[in-house]
């Protein structure tokens, strides 16, 4: 084998020693380079062929098809910090596991790796002087010989339609009915990128805003997600309000929160005691040095900014997030993000000492929403499940179309039923750009401009009824 060729998917993520080595490093969440540098010096490197990260159960389709392609490799250390599932995808991978079809590949290809490959668990602090020894090693698989067998990814497919460049609104409930409406999005209008610095190619909505109304904080099961069950989700929420994560992963935005600039839970908190309007209940992230800050650091916190604003007794978060994977990590971070508002929502209340301030939206903007092409089968799969979208309530309000006394007599409600105003007319057309400025639901404008034209032709027929 020409191993200039190889790995022969997502190079660019792995960290590659001595190709002529037949070990191979799994470093999970933990950074791969940060984890090379602190536990795998130099002289180590020379006994590993390559280290990588594992994710997801997709990126352990990745893993095995390298190892197939390099029947040279027979052993597979798997160490680092665990989050997630992927540990337990690779210590339940088996030629009938369910795990295969999502990976994308068949019972005998994962026959044939097992029977290549030794995985074998090992933790962090041990894992040197676990590979210096080598007594993992075993004859038989060691003069075991395969061939090189080449596995390719299912080419995903796009067709993408035209849509603004910049600036996309989408209101949902919960976090379940957003992800499927963000998901739809992306797929019908996101434009394609090119690839990225690791290879990959993206399908991208620029500026993209989710609204959540109502998600219950602490309703966990809720959640939806690829691989993650409901422990972890409730554990990873838990973490950002306190900042308790792990020091052995990349993105530690709790931590940064209270401890990265001081504790600005308790600032913020302050800030709105002393004027409860304030605009300046902000949280920021991101380091703004231009030697040593976000900009030059190998992974920058994706979450930059979180907002306040305590207003008619409601208090509402916006969020900025300047990357976002969708599919993998969208609902994820606005879980924590919902549980994170909730729990400053009852700190506020014990400092103002008012237990009437209700929690009000989260709003999530994320400057480059998009879904990875490796995502892409998985994505339509799922789209294609999702249950069709329920009535929501315009939140400009609603309208009732009648014909009253020989002409068109239209209602405009609030979203709590108030009576807010009322036009008379004949003509469908000129009413419909009358109340056109009321709408911010394109159903809803269908459904309206459905009803007036209706209630024009019962007032040609001069038949007097509800419309």
């Amino acid at each position: 084998m020409n191993t200039r060729d190889w790995p022969v998917f997502s190079k660019k993520e792995l960290v590659i020693g001595n190709l002529n080595a037949d070990v191979g490093v799994c470093t999970l969440w933990s950074p791969r380079d940060v984890f090379v540098k602190r536990h795998l010096d130099g002289l180590m490197m020379d006994k590993i062929a390559v280290v990588g990260n594992l994710y997801s159960v997709y990126g352990l389709g990745i893993l095995v098809r390298n190892y197939l392609a390099n029947p040279h490799l027979k052993y597979l250390i798997v160490t680092g910090t665990m989050l997630g599932n992927s540990k337990e995808a690779i210590s339940a991978l088996q030629p009938d596991s369910p795990l295969a079809s999502k990976m994308f590949l068949e019972p005998s290809q994962i026959s044939r790796f097992l029977r290549q490959v030794k995985i074998v668990f090992v933790d962090t602090l041990e894992v040197k002087e676990f590979i210096k020894r080598g007594d993992f090693r075993d004859v038989l698989r060691d003069t075991t010989e395969f061939e090189p067998l080449f596995v390719e990814l299912p080419e995903p497919k796009s067709k993408v339609f035209p849509s603004s460049f910049s600036g996309h609104l989408i209101r949902a409930r919960t976090i379940d009915e957003g992800y499927g409406k963000l998901l739809k999005e992306i797929r019908e209008f996101g434009h394609i990128t090119g690839e990225d610095s690791e290879g990959h190619k993206r399908q991208e909505l620029w500026q993209l805003t989710m609204v959540i109304t109502d998600q219950y904080p602490c309703d966990f099961n809720s959640v939806p997600h690829p691989e993650y069950d409901v422990g972890y989700i409730e554990k990873y929420c838990k973490d950002l309000w306190e900042g308790t994560e792990s020091e052995d992963i990349s993105y530690r935005y709790g931590h940064i929160i209270r401890h990265g600039f001081g504790n600005q839970i308790k600032i913020v908190v302050r800030a709105l005691k002393q004027k409860s309007e304030t605009f300046r209940a902000v949280i920021s992230l991101w380091a703004p040095h231009v030697y040593g800050g976000s900009v030059s650091m190998n992974d920058p916190p994706c979450i930059m900014t979180v907002h306040f604003r305590l207003t008619c007794r409601r208090l509402h978060m916006w969020t900025y997030i300047r990357t976002n994977d969708m599919f993998n990590a969208w609902s994820l971070n606005v879980a924590a993000l919902r549980y994170f508002q909730g729990e400053m929502l009852q700190a506020v209340r014990d400092e103002l000492k008012d237990k009437e301030i209700q929690l009000g939206e989260l709003t999530v903007t994320s400057g480059s929403a998009h879904v990875y092409e490796r995502d892409w089968l998985k994505i339509d799969t799922f789209l294609s499940k999702v249950k069709p979208e329920k009535f929501f309530p315009d939140p400009k309000g609603n309208f009732e179309i009648r014909v009253e006394d020989k002409e068109i007599v239209v209602r405009h409600f609030s979203p709590i039923g108030e009576l807010l105003q009322i036009f008379h007319g004949d003509n469908a057309e000129k009413l419909s750009h009358q109340v056109a400025p009321f709408i911010s639901d394109s159903k809803n404008a269908l459904y309206v401009g459905r009803e007036l034209q209706k209630a024009e032709e019962v007032l040609r027929n001069k038949t007097p009824e509800v419309v």
